[in-house]
């Protein structure tokens, strides 16, 4: 079994994190969530973030930054700094990895004439398809971010 390596903490994101962390954990009701957060405060003070604390980070820098809580409180400079952070978590570089994919996905429809663009909604997912005079393309959205689903080119 491979172990993740700890996370080591930048100045910037200790400082941003000192504060925050420990006011989400009074915030939490769960007695063992609100113990795993204050662990994740802690080792915040301590500049490195362990493999067993990384999902509550995730968690924690996903709501703060998907609710606009961090750019609110503390400015836009922090809010970079913050998802750069976010960026570095595995969750993160999934989401960016699953952009690139995409976007690299969407490059094979350059230069083509779009013949029709659709999207379809189910429970929890929508679903684009892109068809050209020379390919066709279906992306999948949903709560974990975007993926693509298929991909043909030719006749």
């Amino acid at each position: 079994m491979v172990s993740n390596p700890p996370l080591i903490l930048e100045p910037a994101e200790q400082e941003l994190l000192r504060e925050d962390v420990p006011a989400f954990a009074r915030t939490v009701k769960d007695p063992a969530a609100r113990e795993r957060y204050l662990a994740l405060a802690q080792a915040v003070e301590e500049g490195t973030v362990p493999p067993e604390l990384l999902f509550a980070l995730e968690a924690l820098l996903e709501l703060a930054l998907q609710t606009k809580a961090i750019r609110r409180r503390h400015g836009p400079d922090a809010e970079k700094v913050l998802t750069d952070l976010f960026y570095r978590t595995g969750r993160g570089a999934a989401l960016r990895q699953a952009a690139r994919d995409v976007n690299r996905a969407l490059e094979v429809l350059a230069g083509q004439t779009i013949e029709k663009v659709s999207v379809t909604a189910a429970p929890g997912r929508h679903t684009i398809s892109i068809n050209t005079d020379r390919a066709s393309l279906t992306l999948s959205i949903d709560q974990g971010g975007i993926q693509v689903d298929r991909v043909e080119v030719g006749g």
